[in-house]
């Protein structure tokens, strides 16, 4: 707005947000937090501005605005990369947050496109910055951000090719549940003899139905005994009514056979414990869980806001996080090594006979006891 005012101000004043022209036409601006506003207004054209820090809803809410016969009806977007954010996924990747198709064009340009509208020292001070940073800012990098959470994760250490899961493996799943957000988001996971954990299966839907959640959840489970079905705590949270009385999404849940056990959700615990096993590479993912792949990487730290006494404390980023959050509540959990089926001996030979003579030892003095 201040770059309007100062090109265009006295031509055109901007009262109450809005510019309006001698057709008609009129320019609106509004801040991201107020979106809202723009509930019942139809328009012929929109840009969002900064666009990396709005989120994938905004883009598709400011979209089902476009309605007004007059006008592009098109959305526009100038942002700079942000890691392998919406953005990317959209125009990249191709694909929505859904994993279904989009088609929209993508420019690129970096600082240097822009060089002669910028001051001298701006792009000096850029080429100041860490590498990671002058690639991102003055290079038009998609890399992934700065502040990532998890940055011992590596594709190469930490995706492994799908396999089929033995039966005695310990097997649960976990979920960030549709309390707050709307969506629905489950990771499968199995434990080994040996304490490695693997993230075999996931699964990330939003306006759908308590019911048709819980139809796909067991049919991804299949004939697999899960020995818990962990969930966030907000689960448990009586906030819904029916025919006068309170209940849950767990509650619900287990209408269709789910019982749910509530996870431990100290964050900061969560991604240090995370951060441990991925360290160890205890921790492994099947290459088949595409979008929880893609998120680990963008999980990361917001940028620090300090309090009005001045403090600051970092904070994960939470937009979109839900399937990292399942890996988080997985970790804490404390999952169980599965004990070693013992081998049983060779039919005839000196060890069967050697085992039957020690059962029958037990069972005498068990008489007597």
């Amino acid at each position: 707005m201040k770059d309007w005012e100062h090109e265009f101000g006295d031509v055109y004043p901007i009262v109450s947000g809005n510019v309006k022209f001698s057709n008609g036409s009129v320019l609106m601006f509004r801040h991201g937090e107020d979106l809202n506003a723009l509930k019942n207004v139809n328009l012929g054209g929109a840009l969002m501005v900064q666009a990396e820090e709005m989120t994938e809803d905004d883009f598709w809410f400011l979209n089902g605005r476009l309605r007004r016969k007059e006008g592009t009806r098109q959305l526009r977007l100038e942002c700079n990369y942000n890691g392998h954010n919406w953005i990317w996924q959209l125009f990249n990747q191709r694909r929505k947050s859904d994993l279904t198709p989009f088609t929209g064009t993508l420019i690129t340009t970096n600082t240097f496109d822009n060089e002669e509208n910028l001051p001298p020292d701006y792009i000096p001070n850029l080429k100041m910055l860490p590498k990671k940073l002058q690639d991102r800012y003055l290079y038009g990098s998609d890399a992934d951000m700065e502040g990532q959470i998890w940055e011992m994760w590596s594709e190469e250490k930490h995706v492994i090719k799908p396999f089929d899961i033995p039966h005695e493996w310990e097997k649960f799943t976990v979920s960030d549940t549709p309390v707050a957000s709307g969506t629905l988001a489950t990771t499968w996971w199995a434990v080994d003899h040996d304490g490695n954990i693997y993230i075999y299966d996931e699964y990330q839907q939003d306006n759908r139905l308590i019911s048709q959640h819980c139809e796909t959840l067991l049919q991804k489970t299949g004939k697999n005994r899960m020995a818990r079905w962990i969930a966030d705590s907000s689960a448990f949270n009586k906030t819904r009514e029916k025919m006068g009385q309170l209940y849950s999404v767990a509650d619900e849940f287990q209408d269709y056979g789910i019982i749910l056990t509530p996870a431990e959700k100290d964050v900061y615990a969560g991604i240090n414990r995370v951060g441990e096993y991925l360290e160890r590479g205890k921790l492994k993912v099947f290459a088949n869980c595409a979008l929880l792949r893609e998120k680990i990487p963008q999980y990361h730290w917001a940028e620090l806001k300090p309090n009005a006494k001045g403090e600051a404390k970092e904070v994960p980023y939470r937009v979109d996080t839900h399937l990292v959050e399942t890996v988080r509540y997985g970790i804490m959990s404390r999952p169980m090594t599965p004990l070693k089926a013992e081998p049983k001996p060779e039919r005839g030979s000196v060890a069967e006979i050697m085992q039957e003579q020690e059962l029958q030892s037990k069972d005498w003095r068990a008489k007597y006891a």
